[in-house]
């Protein structure tokens, strides 16, 4: 590699590494630049990857107790969201991957949002909610 194209590629590499502490380190992450992305999986793919590998995950219902209680998906625990920041600190950060789930994707979207500011990113939510997951025939109890 020539000294010019090398010393391109570390103007470039130092220009992305600026840019991202400008935004990161910076009250400019708080802006609406960047409008944070929510990782969905489809209830289906979720539950074969799920029944492979149960302990790869912890499916967590973001719902009220009495909605929980009422019907949920086989192996979600529950942690209702005015709880989740309380409970946060029992959620890994590496090693599992939290699956949220509640009624119409709507509250996981919150609480994925919310554990994302924590520092988590081993996070997705279940795409439509329970509704979703009812629809296409997965296992409630």
């Amino acid at each position: 590699m020539s000294n010019s194209l090398r010393i391109f590629l570390t103007g470039i590499s130092g220009g992305i590494l600026f840019a991202s502490l400008l935004i990161y380190g910076t009250p400019l992450r708080y802006t609406d630049l960047l409008e944070p992305s929510i990782q969905d999986i489809a209830p289906i793919d979720f539950y074969e990857k799920y029944k492979n590998n149960p302990d790869g995950y912890v499916f967590v219902d973001v719902r009220g107790r009495d909605s929980y209680n009422e019907l949920h998906a086989t192996g979600a625990i529950n942690i209702p969201l005015y709880l989740l920041y309380d409970e946060r600190h029992a959620l890994p950060k590496r090693g599992k991957e939290i699956i949220l789930i509640c009624s119409r994707a709507r509250a996981s979207g919150v609480a994925f949002s919310y554990l994302q500011h924590y520092g988590f990113r081993n996070i997705s939510r279940i795409e439509g909610g329970i509704e979703a997951w009812v629809e296409a025939g997965l296992p409630t109890e």
